[in-house]
């Protein structure tokens, strides 16, 4: 496995870190942390955070941060707000289109968390017309038809193809 792909991971968890202060779970960030061990990447505290175990938050929050700085040029990670959901949005729309995650959840995250309100010229903005029809057809039909669904599908793809790709 290449370097930069046994990363991903890890640049994954640090990016969500950013969004709340923590990581999602010490389990991922444990798991992130062997991927980055595995592709070659070897720093000291790399290695302490690939053996933390699930209650330890504030050791993880510590060494992540010492990761950070470790392999700074290595990850790569965006350097503004703006940059740091787009990438976010990257992952949540992977997850769509692999079926990991659930349309509904994903275009909530990507409309309401990763997509500023004030920025209609956002490559984010058309989940956010997606996810306005949605509830609205979820109020009135009980549920979203596949052809709704489908089209979201297809809205991810187009963006992980071109502007988020």
């Amino acid at each position: 496995m290449e370097l930069d792909e046994a990363l991903e991971p890890l640049r994954r968890v640090l990016l969500e870190r950013r969004t709340d202060g923590c990581p999602e779970s010490v389990a991922q960030a444990v798991e992130a942390a062997w991927a980055a061990l595995a592709g070659g990447a070897d720093t000291p505290s790399l290695w302490e955070l690939g053996v933390l175990s699930d209650g330890e938050v504030l050791e993880t929050r510590r060494l992540l941060a010492e990761v950070e700085q470790e392999l700074w040029p290595a990850l790569r990670l965006p350097a503004t707000l703006e940059g740091r959901d787009l990438a976010l949005a990257r992952y949540c729309l992977r997850d769509l289109v692999d079926g990991r995650l659930d349309p509904l959840a994903a275009a909530e995250r990507i409309g309401f968390e990763l997509c500023s309100a004030d920025d209609p010229g956002s490559p984010l903005w058309p989940v956010r017309g997606w996810l306005y029809r949605a509830e609205d057809q979820q109020e009135h039909r009980g549920g979203l038809t596949r052809e709704l669904v489908a089209e979201l599908h297809d809205l991810a793809a187009g963006l992980l193809a071109g502007p988020l790709s």
